[in-house]
């Protein structure tokens, strides 16, 4: 095998060139996810379960507290279209943690404050959670929310 004194035998990408890579296409997720965020926290200040199908993947998983879990796009439109008939919320969310675990799964650890309308009393209440969610990359190359899970963090009657 003759080698020219101009060529050079190829090699693999140098480290900081495969972590700036890498880096790059983590930013990229990154930046997918916290838009599948926002978008989450427009629709539920909106209160439009028809904003929030889209988030969610087709076996996405909705997990309130004090109820049973809704496994499906089907259950989860049932959910949400309870939930807006009680409930009109004015509330942000903090991302606590943003984690991309793989090619197609990633977590979000996130906080939220605000004030929640009751339609049934007609009180508004303080509002402050703790969310987790599990987004996955579903094949359309979109990341959408697999599972989400609740819990409230102000005292009950707070």
């Amino acid at each position: 095998m003759s080698t020219s004194r101009y060529s050079k035998p190829e090699t693999a990408p140098a480290q900081s060139e495969r972590s700036f890579s890498q880096a790059e296409s983590i930013g990229k997720e990154d930046a997918a996810i916290r838009d599948v965020m926002a978008s989450y926290n427009d629709a539920l200040n909106g209160g439009s379960t028809a904003a929030v199908l889209p988030l969610y993947s087709d076996d996405g998983i909705f997990m309130p507290p004090y109820s049973p879990s809704a496994v499906g796009k089907d259950a989860v439109r049932t959910a949400y279209d309870a939930v807006f008939r009680e409930l009109k919320f004015k509330v942000k969310f903090a991302i606590a943690e943003l984690v991309v675990m793989a090619p197609t799964w990633a977590y979000v650890r996130t906080n939220s404050a605000g004030t929640t309308g009751h339609s049934s009393t007609g009180k508004t209440t303080a509002e402050a959670n703790q969310e987790l969610f599990i987004f996955r990359k579903d094949d359309d190359g979109a990341w959408r929310i697999a599972r989400y899970s609740f819990s409230p963090t102000n005292p009950p009657g707070g």
